[in-house]
């Protein structure tokens, strides 16, 4: 049955992506997911479509295409329609002179392009799930809506319409997250200005060992790390009939584990946590905004909890013992973030002041010298030879739950096993797995010449390449092995059988 493909612009930015280009479409490729075996934080996905622009259909300057603008990839078989990729015009390439080809490629790509433009300057969050950090950073994100039509923008032709104006809701990106499975007992104490939200997202996503991807619908993902242990349904099977794939023995086999954890001690309430060194001259009738970073004697930045006070002094000279004055000039705390606390300083006087006393109190956390937690079975070193890992897990400050994960990666990976590391299908031969089968899908793998029979398989990368008008379509996955099949699953396992272990993380 024949396979067809819709791509649609929302040209109206109301959320609709009902201007079809289809018949314009020459060749399409599309990635999402992450690039190897056990990483928590999906690289960032993309799409090409390379259309025809013999009109100048695709040529901005002529026919508006804004970036920003949202191009949803769907196909159409047997009677299901499955979308494939939501994104974002990144930029546009036609092609220049008349005697060019006349195509134009289009750029799209997804929303973490956003997350790394901005700083994640949270407060410190404690005792919180990794659920709760990312929803928390995702709500800081600046972002541009998923629907602008019907609502005004001043001074933007079509978007100013006073008399049918809506106010923007409170933005939050479209997000489905599982409920974390560790409470970290502080989180974000180590983020600086330069922070950005993706990565901030990524320590505390590998910290929890979980995952974290943008979905085919454009939807920001987190799954916690018993997902793959309990997920079993199969999506799809494979029995000597794929177009190809890449297998290998023992490469993925890990016998020593090093994590890297930081532990934290709370201090005093009203701590001393800052204060002016030199006055500070402010402007007649001017407003300035100011940043106090907080630093220990070592040059250690410092988690703000709480602010109890701030002691200031406003004075006409800087000469000690002046008079202080109390009329026409403030300075209040506006915010705090990780490490550092933003003021704001007024004087509405007509005469410049000087600030001579500034003094942050509050509630500090420390963090502790770096700790190595280190697992290693020694069976398998002797047996195999050594194969070790280092991890920084900078949410982790409790020892009992850095070895319980450690002992767990090792319980998974200390025998060498055969894995199948990536696989390629058609649709013209498997159209459903090609077109439904996604991110952490489980798909179930047999070959005879290597052996490998039965064995089930995550999708943690999905790659597409269209072209020839539709006619063909090449899939190319990268699998992560599944592992339920060795720990024990209340209510699910048999317990007598010695293959089987209780998971301990």
């Amino acid at each position: 049955m024949t396979i067809r493909y819709s791509i649609a612009i929302d040209g109206d930015h109301d959320g609709t992506a009902e201007n079809e280009i289809s018949g314009q479409v020459i060749e399409m490729r599309w990635r999402l997911g992450m690039r190897g075996a056990y990483d928590s934080m999906a690289e960032k996905s993309w799409a090409r479509i390379t259309v025809n622009n013999l009109t100048g259909a695709f040529s901005p300057e002529r026919n508006p295409l804004a970036c920003g603008t949202r191009i949803r990839i769907q196909s159409i078989h047997a009677g299901l329609r499955q979308t494939h990729f939501t994104g974002i015009v990144s930029h546009i390439e036609p092609d220049e002179g008349e005697w060019s080809r006349k195509l134009a490629l289009i750029h799209l790509q997804d929303i973490q392009v956003w997350l790394e433009a901005v700083s994640a300057n949270l407060p410190p969050q404690v005792d919180v799930t990794a659920d709760q950090v990312i929803e928390a950073l995702l709500a800081r994100t600046i972002m541009r809506p998923a629907v602008i039509g019907g609502y005004c923008l001043i001074d933007v032709a079509g978007y100013n319409l006073i008399d049918s104006v809506n106010i923007f809701p409170a933005l939050r990106p479209p997000q489905r997250l599982e409920p974390g499975k560790t409470r970290f007992a502080y989180v974000g104490d180590w983020w600086g200005d330069s922070t950005s939200i993706r990565a901030a997202i990524g320590d505390i996503v590998t910290s929890e060992r979980g995952r974290f991807y943008i979905d085919r619908e454009g939807e920001a993902v987190f799954l916690n790390r018993h997902y793959t242990l309990v997920h079993e349904e199969v999506t799809a099977e494979f029995d000597n009939n794929m177009s190809g794939m890449e297998y290998s023995y023992g490469d993925q086999r890990l016998n020593r584990l090093t994590l890297l954890i930081r532990p934290r001690e709370i201090g005093a309430k009203d701590t001393l946590l800052w204060q002016l060194q030199t006055a500070l001259r402010i402007e007649p009738r001017s407003e300035l905004e100011v940043t106090l970073r907080l630093l220990d004697e070592r040059g250690e930045p410092i988690g703000l909890l709480r602010v109890d006070r701030l002691i200031k002094r406003f004075q006409l000279t800087t000469e000690a013992g002046g008079d202080e004055i109390t009329r026409e000039v403030s300075a209040e705390v506006m915010r705090t973030e990780a490490s550092s606390a933003v003021l704001r300083i007024r004087n509405r006087r007509r005469q410049s002041v000087y600030l001579t006393r500034l003094r942050l109190h509050g509630k500090p956390l420390y963090r502790g010298d770096p700790l190595e937690i280190v697992e290693a079975d020694g069976e398998s070193i002797y047996l195999y030879g050594i194969k070790q890992l280092s991890l920084d897990l900078p949410a982790l400050s409790d020892i009992a739950t850095a070895r319980a994960f450690a002992a767990y990666e090792l319980a998974r990976r200390k025998h060498p096993r055969g894995l199948v590391h990536s696989l390629r299908i058609n649709a013209r031969e498997h159209p459903t797995a090609a077109l439904k089968a996604s991110l952490f899908d489980r798909i179930r793998i047999s070959e005879r010449q290597t052996g490998h029979v039965g064995q089930d398989y995550f999708i943690i990368w999905e790659e597409h390449h269209v072209s020839a008008g539709g006619t063909r379509h090449e899939v190319s996955w990268t699998l992560e092995p599944a592992d339920s099949t060795r720990f024990v699953i209340v209510n699910d396992s048999v317990i007598g059988d010695l293959s089987e272990v209780l998971a301990p993380y």
